[in-house]
């Protein structure tokens, strides 16, 4: 299974227990069973706020928000799970990284890119990657993702890998080609923020991930999207 973007904290951060958004994303969890690894690809928790001055926060307090999260990662009973570094502004500042205690309480790794192999099948897991104002667009930056790959992997840096997880940008979406696919994995913040509201025009996703993995020629994938989960208010005259 693959969750990012939770955003502990904010109004509409995702919440154990807290209404249709939860409702939604525990009943797709539990429909999977047991899930053998959990990659959990960042953004936890929204931070102090700073664009909106703390004005769409439940909890201002970041090990508070850490503690939420916990919550979250705890009802998935992964038997691994496995970790990226979020973005600066949600998940630190000045060094800081309180994502290191949510992954300390699973005994996990984290990292700010994590490789790791299922079957003989690699990965490679990051957890911020570039949007884009038009819809095609958004195909861009993740094919840019194995390109890069391919070069790094020539320098003998890093690993070819088949599998591209990133985050960040809350919408679900995916190319690839022969035995490589990369993904970017919808949010679990729902829709109304003041940022997202007032400076961004692109569609969002709610929702999870999740693979089956046999071998490195036999692998499946499914985005789990909800739909229709809150609508804009129209207002008549």
């Amino acid at each position: 299974m693959i969750v990012s973007d939770f955003q502990c904290g904010h109004k509409n951060g995702l919440r154990k227990g807290n209404g249709k958004h939860w409702n939604y994303f525990i009943g797709e969890v539990k429909s999977l069973g047991k899930i053998d690894l959990c990659l959990v690809n960042g953004d936890l928790i929204e931070g102090r706020g700073q664009r909106s001055g703390g004005t769409e926060l439940i909890t201002t307090d970041r090990l508070q928000q850490s503690e939420l999260a916990v919550e979250i990662l705890e009802e998935i009973n992964a038997t691994d799970y496995l970790f990226t570094y979020g973005t600066t502004y949600h998940v630190g500042s000045d060094g800081e990284d309180f994502e290191d205690q949510i992954a300390k309480h699973f005994k996990a790794k984290i990292g700010g890119q994590q490789f790791f192999s299922i079957n003989g099948l690699m990965f490679h897991a990051k957890h911020k990657i570039s949007g884009s104002t038009i819809p095609h667009g958004r195909f861009t930056a993740l094919a840019r993702q194995k390109v890069w790959n391919l070069f790094w992997s020539e320098y003998k840096q890093v690993p070819k890998a088949n599998i591209f997880i990133r985050s960040h940008v809350h919408f679900y979406d995916f190319c690839g080609g022969y035995n490589w696919l990369a993904l970017i994995t919808p949010g679990l913040q729902g829709w109304g923020s003041k940022f997202g509201e007032r400076e961004c025009e692109g569609t969002i996703d709610f929702g999870i991930v999740h693979m089956d993995i046999e071998d490195q020629r036999s692998w499946t994938w499914q985005g789990h999207i909800a739909q229709a989960v809150e609508s804009a208010t129209v207002h008549k005259f």
